[in-house]
Parts: C-alpha cells; sequence; structure tokens
C-alpha cells in the first residue's frame, strides 16, 4: 500500500514539476480574450490602411460581423469600406467563446449584410496576415472572441 502511494505521489509531482508556472497563472475563463505584451489593440480600418505594420502581430480588434455560414466571416468597421477576413484553425473551434459566437451567428439566421436589420459584435484577438497579393489581403486568425453582441444596426435606415 505504501509503495502505490509512494508511487502515486511521485508520479504526481513529476507531471506537477513539467507545467511552468506561467501555464498554470494564465488558466483562467477562456471567454477572455489573452493578453501579453505583444498584442497590439487596433481597429479594422487601421490594419486594412497599414497591412505590412501589422503582419505577423497579434491583435485584438473590436468589428461587426459581415457574412456568414457557408460564406465565411469578415470583419467590419463603419468608417472604412475594406475588412479583415477571419479564420479560425480547427483548435479554435473547439473553444466555448467560438462555439457562443457560432449560435449567436445561427441564432440570428446565420449570415449578416451591412443592411441587416442587427448586427454582430465582438472583440476578436488573433494573428494578422497580411497577403498584398491575394484576393483576401489581411487575414486575422481568430484565438479568442469575447464581448459578444447583438445590436441594432444603427446605419440602417428605418424604411427598409
Amino acid at each position: 500500500m505504501r509503495l502505490k502511494k509512494y508511487l502515486l505521489i511521485s508520479i504526481f509531482l513529476a507531471a506537477w514539476n513539467r507545467y511552468p508556472a506561467q501555464v498554470l497563472a494564465s488558466s483562467g475563463s477562456e471567454e477572455s480574450a489573452p493578453q501579453s505584451p505583444q498584442t497590439v489593440s487596433a481597429t479594422v480600418c487601421e490594419i486594412v490602411k497599414n497591412g505590412a505594420a501589422f503582419d505577423r502581430k497579434y491583435v485584438s480588434v473590436q468589428a461587426f460581423v459581415i457574412g456568414g455560414i457557408g460564406h465565411g466571416f469578415a470583419l467590419a468597421d463603419d468608417h472604412c469600406s475594406a475588412g479583415l477576413s477571419m479564420d479560425a484553425p480547427v483548435s479554435v473551434r473547439e473553444h466555448e467563446d467560438y462555439l457562443t459566437f457560432m449560435r449567436t451567428v445561427v441564432e440570428q439566421g446565420g449570415g449578416f449584410t451591412e443592411n441587416s436589420k442587427s448586427r454582430l459584435t465582438a472583440r476578436f484577438y488573433g494573428l494578422v496576415k497580411y497577403h498584398p497579393k491575394e484576393h483576401r489581403k489581411w487575414v486575422l486568425g481568430v484565438e479568442r472572441i469575447s464581448e459578444i453582441e447583438v445590436k441594432p444596426n444603427a446605419g440602417k435606415p428605418a424604411d427598409r
């Protein structure tokens, strides 16, 4: 019996020592966007106006969504006409914040346009990739999504 306890304790301590302190400290809520010294807060417009400056940088951006299931998502801002394409790696699609985002899209009918009655807004955190010669010039590889809200579309005329 003592040998089993000793072995279990040894295994536990060996496993415990493999986890760095920063991993244990960062194991908070999955819904909050991770922040690191390298994270830059930016707007969609700032990124599309100066794509090269944001290439391969982690950003946190507040935006509204255009598009939806089957067509993909673009992240947009009222202050410019261009947007960011949104990609989400398979590993991110299992996170609760991404699942909440997708449930919200489905509950709202599956897609958004600039003239939709409502807008899905959120804070998106991820890595920007700038491809100046491709159709999708600005791509945000989303790692986390927070502050997910559906709001009335203030830019939509009331008579539509």
